[in-house]
């Protein structure tokens, strides 16, 4: 955003306060939104927005020179690079918004001393005097004065910041958190030592002390600009027994290609925030319109060169990498692949990787390479990029879930210029062996009216893989009811819910395929009480345990014993090939899906 309509706005603002009564201190600042992925080091420094202040009282130097030091102070790891220059200090009249000029003369003012303080190097002083000739004239009074810094047109008079990164961190896995760089304001006069900074024991702290003022507000902002979305495909792709598990059976759909060809889902870029590159004017967007429109395939940073293929504000990326694991691994003879379209059609160059004896337990990456970046995320940036599942069609084909364990956009190197942050995130795709699906038979929930209550217990035995768990209740009279997600279960890790608890998770409205099947009213007491089904499609093992427990005479029991099941083998215990050592009583999973 423009400097100057950012000072513009920020004085707008605050004389606006004072025309409408408010007359405590106030501070204001633009708060600029800067993308957290183009801040990568504590050395980078960032032109600061500007941020202004507005007394409450008024400065008069009719009879008398006044002076006085303002600080704006960051947090502890941010820290002040440079002070900038006198000309980014700007006085205005707070009544009238008319700015007053720097200058010796009566009712003009000096910046006597503009420094970084050398102990804590994250406040910036400022130690102003406002000249009188002791005639008396109204123009030395200004009346609740607006002090704003970084306030210069000329970008290089303004004040940096660096300690960024120590603000807004790394971007970590499906990340979208916002982070933000506050500051405060301080007032002082009657200083002993006005080149040095002041402190309530060399001067009198004056407007940030006063009853009702604001001294703190947030100067930039550090949203997340990009996601990575992982989408995985719908449609009833299975294996089909008739060939001995060596071909694909289904209908012609998303996750049905042909008898040999399955799409397991999509990985897509979406525009989760618009802040700026960090220049302060450019938009650190996907569809950047600088030829080539969209991402820029870039194996080193140039941003901030000049050359006429990039410009700030563009994502410039090296790779995008797509990481791809199977519960039961993946057919010898077949492959992996990326397309640009959902039948698989039109592969991604470079994306394919021949599926071996010695690959095929996964995981698997697939790569988008430099050159081909542009065109597979196409003009607006998002793309999606299908993953692509061909067997040879003679090859045992197994039963496996599928799952992005990460899609990585790989940022260009640190050249000349400064590189970007990655964004990565993983997700589910499609099951060729249906997602684990457990009903619990005799589930209490808590609409009851008989004094029993269910306490169900989540295991996730697996060694290695996180289990996302969903629920939904089933109403006995077959309907599908309302659901949502219940744990997400860590390797080994375990959970007991209660009914209530299931009760608050469990919001979402029915959404089976056929509207006939999804219940319009509430789950029902005793005698008509639901089956609450859990599935997880993520997760390779699954165990759940249902107590019934009474309050009030303090009975527990086991109520149906240990639900399971098991879609991974293990050579420790029995066949690597086989699973489902355990029952697993409901046929689909949620919203009657695979």
């Amino acid at each position: 955003m423009n400097q100057k309509l950012i000072s513009r706005l920020v004085m707008g603002a605050l004389v606006g306060l004072a025309a409408t009564g408010s007359y405590a201190g106030q501070i204001q600042s633009s708060s600029v939104s800067i993308a957290r992925e183009v801040i990568t080091t504590d050395t980078q420094a960032v032109t600061s927005p500007t941020v202004a202040y507005r007394f409450s009282g008024d400065v008069d130097a009719r009879l008398q020179n006044q002076t006085f030091q303002i600080q704006f102070a960051l947090p502890a790891g941010a820290t002040w690079n440079t002070a900038g220059v006198a000309a980014s200090i700007v006085v205005a009249d707070g009544q009238t918004g008319t700015s007053v000029a720097q200058g010796l003369t009566h009712g003009l003012y000096t910046v006597d001393t503009l420094a970084i303080d050398a102990g804590s190097p994250n406040v910036l002083y400022a130690t102003i005097t406002v000249h009188s000739d002791g005639s008396g004239l109204a123009a030395g009074l200004i009346k609740q004065p607006i002090i704003s810094i970084s306030s210069s047109t000329v970008p290089a008079n303004n004040p940096t910041i660096k300690g960024l990164f120590t603000v807004v961190k790394a971007i970590e896995e499906c990340d979208v958190q916002v982070k933000t760089l506050p500051i405060s304001f301080k007032h002082y006069v009657a200083l002993s030592a006005p080149a040095s900074l002041a402190s309530d024991t060399t001067a009198t702290p004056d407007e940030h002390n006063r009853s009702g003022s604001t001294n703190a507000t947030t100067l930039i902002t550090f949203p997340t600009n990009i996601l990575v979305k992982v989408t995985k495909s719908s449609g009833n792709a299975k294996l089909n027994v008739a060939s001995g598990n060596t071909l694909f059976a289904g209908t012609t759909g998303t996750s049905f290609i042909s008898t040999t060809l399955a799409n397991l889902g999509n990985v897509s870029l979406v525009q989760n925030a618009s802040g700026y590159d960090s220049n302060l004017l450019d938009p650190y967007i996907l569809a950047d319109a600088s030829a080539p429109a969209g991402l820029k395939g870039i194996a080193t940073a140039i941003h901030g060169t000049g050359s006429a293929v990039t410009v700030a504000g563009d994502v410039e990326v090296e790779r995008v990498t797509v990481k791809v694991s199977a519960s039961q691994g993946l057919s010898v003879g077949g492959s992996l692949f990326l397309a640009t379209d959902a039948l698989c059609a039109a592969p991604v160059a470079g994306s394919a990787v021949a599926i071996t004896a010695g690959n095929a337990a996964g995981p698997i990456t697939l790569t988008v390479p430099t050159a081909g970046v542009n065109a597979a995320f196409g003009v607006t940036g998002a793309g999606p990029v299908h993953v692509c599942y061909g067997v040879s069609g003679t090859a045992l084909i197994p039963g496996s879930n599928f799952a992005v364990d990460a899609a990585t956009v790989v940022k260009a190197a640190a050249g000349t210029d400064l590189n970007e942050q990655n964004n990565f995130c993983k997700g589910p795709l499609y099951a060729l062996s249906g997602s684990i699906k457990i009903d619990v038979r005799n589930y209490a929930n808590s609409t009851r009216t008989d004094g029993w209550m269910s306490i169900v217990r989540l295991i996730n035995t697996s060694e290695t893989r996180t289990a996302t768990v969903f629920g939904q209740y089933i109403h006995a009279d077959g309907m599908y009811g309302k659901w949502g997600k219940v744990a997400t279960l860590a390797p080994r890790a375990v959970l007991n819910m209660t009914p209530a608890e299931v009760d608050t998770l469990l919001t979402n409205a029915p959404a089976h395929a056929t509207a006939a099947l999804n219940a319009t009213t509430a789950v029902g007491t005793a005698g008509s009480a639901p089956r609450l089904r859990l599935t997880t499609e993520d997760g390779d093992t699954l165990r759940v345990q249902n107590y019934l427990y009474n309050p009030d005479s303090k009975n527990f029991i086991e109520a149906s014993s240990s639900q399971g099941v098991d879609f991974t083998g293990s050579t420790d215990r029995a066949p690597a090939n086989e699973g489902q050592y355990q029952e697993q009583d409901a046929q689909k999973g949620l919203n009657g899906g695979n």
